[in-house]
């Protein structure tokens, strides 16, 4: 099923253009590289984590720092060779101990509208699918949005809510979780944002599947490798940041792994906001290539073109942010 979510507004591209962006991506730049020069991180080579075609038929999509092929069946960017979860987890907490806080109280436009979001999202899909969602439990994005748990208070909602943050656990990592739903058997988790950063998705999703009710609901928003911001500027992509991206899912791609998981996708939409500001800003500010039809288009697009251009990727699946809602 296609839910398509159509924005009201564009963002102010001040959103894609901070320095806090660029400083971040070199935080993360920095942490990968010296990951790559630490004997005691394991790295795996694997295939495609999606549809398991094997790394040789697949298309070279950056070897910036660490290899990164493009699925030739299903469309899905991976890195070729990731470390071990562990790592991955202890470099997360470490940069996220030295980031700027965030107000709890306060948060930023972005985030508000954000959050709004994702509670409506899960509200319209319980009404859709019948569902009573009286329990959620949040797996670690209060650990990359300190403001969000406030925020699900302060703006209203029946659920009881948990949060799992992030921790340093184990080999695998997904222990905390594992034991979390086995202690509290909540109706819905939500992964937001996580598929793109662990190393093994698949184990990720066995964990949630293998300790949930049958029945339950699992909201999973993740970037989009169909995106359009991926197909024209590749590797060059701003939102493209390695340890972040590890995977980044087609919907053909990810369909096929919930589904040989034991899965039923209820929903799937794009309902990205950034494409659209995110190319004009490139082809404005920041690179001077000439692309055919696009660099024209951006450069002399106003605001009115760019929102039709955002719906037009929604409707088509094409936007950057994907979601899904699976049934257990």
């Amino acid at each position: 099923m296609q839910t398509p979510v159509f924005i009201d507004d564009l963002p102010d591209i001040s959103t894609v253009a901070s320095r806090k962006s660029d400083h971040y991506r070199q935080t993360r730049n920095r942490a990968l590289a010296e990951m790559l020069l630490d004997d005691a991180v394991s790295w795996h080579e694997r295939a495609c984590p999606a549809c398991g075609q094997s790394r040789d038929l697949s298309r070279n999509f950056s070897q910036a720092l660490m290899p990164f092929q493009r699925c030739s069946a299903c469309n899905t960017i991976y890195a070729a060779r990731v470390p071990d979860q562990s790592h991955l987890d202890g470099q997360r907490l470490r940069l996220l101990d030295e980031l700027p806080p965030e107000t709890a109280d306060k948060p930023k436009r972005p985030r508000e509208f954000e959050y709004i979001s994702i509670l409506n999202w899960i509200r319209l899909t319980e009404a859709r699918s019948g569902h009573s969602l009286g329990k959620v439990l949040d797996y670690r994005f209060s650990s990359q949005a300190p403001s969000w748990p406030d925020a699900v208070t302060r703006l209203g909602t029946h659920r009881d809510w948990s949060f799992l943050p992030l921790a340093a656990d184990g080999e695998t990592g997904f222990d905390d979780l594992r034991d979390r739903l086995q202690a509290e058997t909540p109706d819905a988790v939500l992964l937001y944002g996580e598929m793109d950063r662990v190393a093994d998705p698949a184990a990720l999703l066995r964990v949630v599947r293998a300790n949930l009710p049958r029945g339950s609901l699992v909201f999973i928003a993740t970037s989009c490798a169909d995106g359009l911001e991926y197909e024209i500027l590749g590797a060059d992509s701003p939102s493209f940041v390695p340890l972040d991206r590890l995977n980044i899912f087609s919907v053909e791609g990810f369909s096929q792994m919930v589904r040989e998981l034991g899965y039923t996708a209820l929903e799937v939409s794009t309902p990205g906001r950034l494409d659209a500001v995110i190319l004009q800003h490139y082809f404005t500010e920041i690179e001077n290539a000439d692309v055919p039809f696009w660099s024209g288009f951006f450069r002399s697009a106003n605001k009115d073109r760019l929102r039709d251009l955002q719906i037009l990727l929604q409707r088509s699946l094409r936007s950057g942010v994907m979601r899904f809602v699976l049934e257990t």
